[in-house]
Parts: C-alpha cells; structure tokens; sequence
C-alpha cells in the first residue's frame, strides 16, 4: 500500500512537469540530493533523509497553500523577485512583447527558484522522513557537512539563478524571462500549434507552456537527469546534445 502511495506521488509529478515515466530518470542525477546523488550538493551518508524525492514532494502533510508543483514538501518563497526587464523587485518589467503584467515568477517558477534562488534553504522541507517529523513552517534537516537546522543555501554560480548576493530581493533579470505570456511573433516567437519533436511530454509549443505562459518546466523538467541541464529537449530521445545547433531556443524562436 506504502509503494503503491508513492507511485501514485511520482506519476503525479511527472504529469505536472510533462514527461512520461519511460523518459524520467532522476535517480543518480544532480536533483538526487541522496548520499548517493550524482551532485556535490547533497546529505551525508546514513543520515534520516538519505531519500530521492523528499527535498520536493512528500506523500503525506505537504504544503497545500502552494499550487506550483503537487505534493509539495518546502514552505512558499515569500521573497520579492526583480523580474527580466525590471527595474526594481516587485514591479513590472519591459521585454519584446512589451510591458509585463507580472511582477513576481507563478507558482511553477517559484517550485525551482525555492532552491535556486540563492536565498531559500534547499534543506528546509516540510515534512522530514520518519515519524513525528513534520513541522508546519518548515524545517532544516541535517544536508552535507552542514549540522541540522542550518539553512544551506544554493552555492554561488550560474545555478543560483536568482543572484543570492541581492538578497532578500533575487535578481533574475539576467536570466530568460519566466512566467510571461507567449506572444506569438514578438521576439520571432512561432505559433503555439507549430510541431516539435524530441521534447518530453509536448508536441507542440502550446504543450511546452503553463497557462500560456513561459515558465522555467518550458525549458527544463527537474526530473530529465539523463538529459543535458533537464532540459526537456530529451538527449535520450534526439540521440545528440540536448541544445545542439541551439535547437531549444529555436524551438520556439524563428531566426
């Protein structure tokens, strides 16, 4: 009953992220924050939360106030983003298309920048493995070398993507824009009904976006290990470079 329950939790993840089972292997990746994980960034070995999936989902007590990914097991980002093409956090930016209405990343962004960000605990879930290990606000359990109740944030590099050294307001304006609406023809961008092959879980570029909009899961699926940075233009599938001949970008890019 137990594996049968966290089956369902996987398959609920994989459908909200776009990516069939058959495609998905995080186990052994950079997101396998395990002892055995394929990154640097991960527990030390015989620690309570030597587990795969706990750092994001949890298959009893998660947050219910957070929309962005099912079952999620960390507290809502609470901070002030300064979006592409803005000039301070929390007010609208300016891209191609022209003045965004969106002054902070939605939900499915905001499942990524909880780690990424640069100022949320990566460590900090709500519902830690084993009995009596819930805690409504959140928590930091034992990670790496750093002792239990240490927030342990994401390392400086191109990976914190919201610039932690801006802290408490992260700066994503260097980055692709996320949680905009895809305009077609602004900045070359193709009909959403164009076709696409080698992308997990989409056939068309409508089936890349959330509510018609570009998210970070347009581009990546944090449960695509095999492939290059998750991206969901799947190596395992195209048989090359995930981006080879920039062909993510030119997914949706007429140029």
């Amino acid at each position: 009953m137990k594996m049968n329950h966290i089956a369902k939790v996987a398959a609920a993840a994989l459908l909200t992220f776009g990516v069939t089972s058959a495609m998905a292997v995080i186990t052994g990746s950079k997101h396998d924050l395990s002892a055995s994980g394929g990154g640097t960034i991960k527990a030390n070995a015989g620690q309570n939360n030597d587990e795969i999936c706990v750092y994001c989902h949890t298959p009893h007590a998660s947050n219910t106030d957070f929309s962005g990914a099912p079952l999620w097991n960390k507290a809502t980002p609470t901070g002030s983003f300064k979006m592409y093409g803005a000039t301070a956090a929390g007010v609208a930016g300016q891209t191609i298309a022209g003045t965004t209405t969106e002054i902070q990343p939605s939900a499915p962004s905001l499942a990524c920048l909880s780690c990424h960000d640069g100022v949320s605990a990566i460590n900090s879930i709500v519902n830690a493995p084993g009995s009596g290990g819930y805690v409504a606000g959140g928590q930091n359990v034992a990670f790496g070398a750093t002792a239990a109740g240490t927030a342990f944030t994401m390392p400086a590099g191109v990976t914190q993507i919201g610039d932690g050294s801006t802290q408490p307001n992260p700066d994503l304006t260097n980055d692709h824009p996320v949680s905009i609406t895809y305009v077609e023809g602004a900045a070359s961008l193709k009909p959403v009904t164009t076709a696409i092959t080698g992308w997990s879980g989409a056939t068309t570029i409508a089936g890349l976006l959330r509510n018609g909009k570009v998210e970070c899961g347009s581009c990546h699926d944090p449960h695509l290990g095999e492939s290059d940075t998750f991206l969901r233009r799947n190596k395992a599938t195209v048989g090359e470079n995930s981006n080879a001949g920039s062909r993510v970008c030119l997914t949706c890019h007429d140029k």
